[in-house]
């Protein structure tokens, strides 16, 4: 018999199977949550990706197209907390959810109808709105990079409570303001270096861009928006293009687009953002920052707004005056502050509660959100307007508290005082807000007495005191009594009907109770209807007020953000800041806001510093020992500069600042391995960074530049740095530095002032003072300071034998190395031998364990009787 060698027909996959390949394919490298009843099934590569992530098992599901199906799942109620984990684990979600009811399949398309799915969201970092799944007091931003010729720009969105910006910009400033959104996603057409992005879904064009924010908004002219460039279009294009693929069918929540100018806004590279430590600590951990020590907000939108404040601080006059009458205005009268913060605390979160119902991802508690958050606006607005003479800024915030009357009664009216979060059940609308509902609601209620009265009736006729009527999601109701006592009601004429027997009980039936459970389960099914009915039309409401809602929010977080700082200030002894327009920087008593803290939690006191930069001393150089608090000098100065012009007191007894365009500060670095730079490379490219951005009315810190190579080259670099940064850019600066030689540099450039942290040495050990003097430092300490770090006295002296040899040389030749020829490379010089002293030799040999109490007694005598010779 010939073989058979035509090829097999490949075994089909089963319908479900078909269905999930198909939305495989849509959902691309995202991971596709399939629904399957009460659960989330991943199939395939997806399984085993999200069982290694999620730690839970990872099964098998019978074969597709003659192979294992690789399977895991996750309950649908919980489904949240492991869409977090996933997200944080840098993965995409597609939700694929079933989209009618196995009785709808059935009814449509005949019993073994499959149930039709569709993806009805893609779950990405930037697209979050569950309150579960973001930090309530950190912004969401979505970025999307577009470009047009050689111009760039960024349109960046926080879905979860509407913001929306458009930021032009050049390459070099790309970093800049990615860093300041710190954007959880970042998206672009096309790779850009240094910048790590996903790719978007298409629309970068500006055409394209122009057309998408017109029919976003319903408007014909984008006039009304700042009339935006081609690169901020592109950029706004791909934006819209993402939301619409990964929000599918509902409406991302999107306030009209603010274009942000540059020009003002303080600029922050993100090396200085890492070096401030502005919203993160050294350690990574947010807890550390400038921002946990400055929050004192109540409100989860206080907490944002701060921390976009102290991450874009102003820098212009009149805004950065205005958020400082507000924070004065709190600051001058505690009774109003505490009642304003003890308002607010009680207020919900506004912003997203409106994004989640925008989204149509909203929940009957959003909409008591809603209601509660506006009604507590109104009556603190009621409360401020009482007052009497107000802060410009708040005297504009105040009309945006009110207005929402109408609606607020209806959601009181409406809604029951502390609904569900989960609709499906029903039990949010309020008695008495609907006759019908309460009449149906009344049926339901009699049907369940009904039911509860036919148990105790079927009870006293069968004599079985264990019959119960209970309730299953696959009978319904249906009668149960213990497999010992079913026998009479087995019989023909007994009145019930058999459904199913188990090990231990038999279920029954019976014409009355179905009659009830029919009667029972139309009333409520008609109730969560007309629920639901009321809940789609509530946020209907909702929505449609979206633009003025979103203004209280933000009126109530500039409040809380105002009234925090005012508390803040008045615990820390701060002070209110003169700001300035021309290139000064005046402070007296300044301090590190975060050092301090720590200083004091540790029971010790502060040392504060003045600074005075002006026209005649714009550049300090400031020398001095390691640990004698250079770099945290540094870094106080720049902070109180950034504090008062994102518009806030200052911790100082007094503070003049003139307004600062850019602010750099090279301080501390780090290899970046990945990048294959070390630490000479990281310092050389940041120095180039700001020689090339940098203006006369920059604040520039600088610490120990040139120190990663040789003394001579670190020397030369460091010299002409100081060089450039007096005579070419002009800048406020602060130079921290070892290299002692700079300070000869005080003799030809006229603008730059010799500084020294104070150190003495008192009895052979070094006492750093921790305060800032004019002058150089006489040396730099460098020795006395690793004798604090613990180096051994044979390791010091050989250092000091060496050290004393180098400067014969330099000051007999010039040269740093001169006179090392005769010094013996690895040789351990003997420290010169001290005369020996009898009573530290007797202490010495003393084994005071050894000792008994006479012998202690006789030695102490001897010791006395040392010391008397001496």
């Amino acid at each position: 018999m010939a073989r058979d060698d035509s090829p097999k027909t490949p075994k089909q996959s089963t319908p479900v199977m078909a269905q999930f390949h198909r939305l495989k394919a849509e959902a691309g490298e995202a991971l596709l949550f399939f629904r399957m009843g009460d659960f989330f099934e991943l199939f395939f590569d997806d399984a085993k990706v999200a069982a290694a992530c999620l730690d839970i098992a990872l099964t098998k599901r019978g074969e597709d197209r003659g192979q294992p199906v690789p399977m895991c799942g996750v309950p649908v109620h919980a489904a949240e907390a492991y869409l977090a984990r996933l997200i944080k684990a840098g993965h995409r979600v597609a939700i694929a959810e079933q989209t009618e009811s196995p009785a709808e399949a059935k009814r449509a398309r005949g019993s073994k109808a499959l149930v039709e799915r569709a993806i009805i969201r893609v779950v990405t970092p930037g697209t979050l709105t569950e309150e579960s799944l973001l930090d309530s007091k950190a912004a969401n931003w979505l970025a999307a990079i577009g470009r047009a010729g050689d111009d760039y720009a960024i349109a960046a969105a926080d879905i979860s409570t509407g913001r929306f910006e458009l930021i032009a910009c050049d390459t070099g400033g790309l970093p800049a303001e990615l860093a300041r959104l710190d954007a959880a996603e970042v998206i672009a057409d096309e790779r850009i270096a240094g910048i790590a992005t996903t790719q978007g879904a298409g629309g970068f064009d500006s055409m394209e861009g122009e057309a998408a924010l017109k029919r976003r908004f319903g408007i014909k002219d984008l006039a009304g928006f700042g009339s935006p460039g081609r690169a901020e279009c592109v950029a706004a294009g791909g934006l819209l293009a993402y939301l619409d693929a990964t929000q599918k069918d509902a409406t991302a929540h999107l306030a009209a687009p603010r274009r942000i100018e540059r020009s003002g806004l303080m600029a922050i590279d993100p090396a200085t953002r890492t070096s401030l430590e502005l919203l993160r600590g050294a350690d990574g951990s947010p807890a550390t920052s400038l921002l946990a020590n400055l929050d004192r907000c109540v409100t989860p939108g206080g907490r944002r707004l701060l921390a976009e404040d102290i991450s874009a601080p102003l820098a212009r006059l009149d805004p950065i005056r205005a958020r400082l009458g507000l924070v004065q205005y709190f600051a001058e009268d505690q009774l109003l502050r505490e009642d304003v913060r003890t308002r607010l605390k009680s207020l919900p979160d506004l912003a997203r509660a409106l994004g989640r119902l925008v989204a149509g991802r909203g929940s009957p508690r959003d909409l008591a959100q809603i209601r509660d958050a506006l009604a507590g606006a109104d009556d603190l607005q009621a409360m401020l307007a009482e007052g009497g003479e107000l802060p410009d800024l708040l005297a504009s915030l105040l009309p945006q508290l009110t207005g929402h009357d109408t609606l607020v009664a209806e959601l009181d009216n409406a809604l029951v005082e502390s609904p569900p979060i989960d609709a499906s059940k029903g039990g949010y609308v309020a008695a008495g807000y609907d006759e019908e509902l309460d009449r149906l609601r009344e049926l339901a209620s009699g049907g369940r007495q009904a039911i509860a009265a036919l148990e105790a009736k079927y009870r006293e006729a069968t004599g079985i005191a264990n019959l119960k009527i209970k309730h299953n999601n696959v009978l319904g109701y249906h009668i149960e009594v213990p497999a010992k006592s079913a026998k009479p009601l087995m019989a023909e004429d007994s009145g019930f009907t058999h459904r199913q027997t188990m090990a231990n009980a038999v279920r029954f039936n019976s014409p009355e109770l179905h009659e009830q459970a029919t009667a029972l389960a139309e009333a409520g099914d008609k109730a969560l209807a007309l629920e639901a009915t009321h809940l789609e039309r509530l946020t209907a409401l909702v929505t449609g007020q979206a633009e003025t809602i979103a203004r209280s929010a933000d009126a109530l977080a500039r409040i809380d953000v105002g009234a925090g700082q005012a508390h803040r200030a008045i615990e820390g002894g701060w002070t209110l800041p003169q700001l300035a327009d021309q290139p000064c920087l005046e402070i007296e008593g300044g301090r590190h806001p975060v050092v301090e803290a720590a200083v004091e939690k540790e029971g010790e006191r502060f040392i504060a510093n003045d600074c005075q930069l002006g026209p005649n001393d714009r550049l300090w150089l400031i020398t001095g020992p390691n640990m004698g608090g250079k770099s945290t000098f540094l870094r106080q100065v720049a902070l109180i500069a950034l504090m008062a012009q994102a518009g806030g007191y200052v911790p100082a007894s007094r503070a003049k600042i003139g307004l600062v365009d850019r602010l750099f500060s090279r301080v501390g670095a780090s290899d970046n391995l990945a990048r294959g730079r070390s630490t000479f490379m990281v310092e050389m490219v940041e120095t180039a960074a700001i020689l090339a951005q940098a203006t006369r009315n920059s604040l520039v810190i600088l610490d120990e530049i040139g120190r990663g190579t040789s003394t001579y080259d670190g020397l030369a670099i460091a010299w002409a740095v100081t060089e450039a940064m007096h005579d070419d850019i002009g800048a406020r600066t602060l130079f921290a530095t070892h290299y002692h030689e700079l300070t000869r540099l005080a003799e030809r450039l006229d603008a730059l002032s010799l500084h020294h942290v104070r150190a003495k040495e008192y009895k052979g050990d070094l006492v750093l003072l921790h305060e800032v003097a004019e002058g150089a430092a006489d040396k730099s300490y460098g020795i006395a300071v690793a004798k604090l770090a613990g180096m051994s006295p044979k390791m010091l002296a050989r250092a000091k034998d060496i050290l004393s040899r180098l400067e014969a040389g330099r000051n007999e030749t010039g040269g740093i190395a001169a006179g090392l020829d005769s010094l013996p490379l690895f040789a351990a010089t003997t420290p010169e031998e001290e005369p020996s002293d009898p009573l530290v030799e007797a202490l010495a040999d003393l084994d005071p364990d050894a000792l008994t109490p006479r012998d202690a007694l006789d030695a102490l005598y001897r010791l006395k009787r040392l010391a008397d010779d001496r």
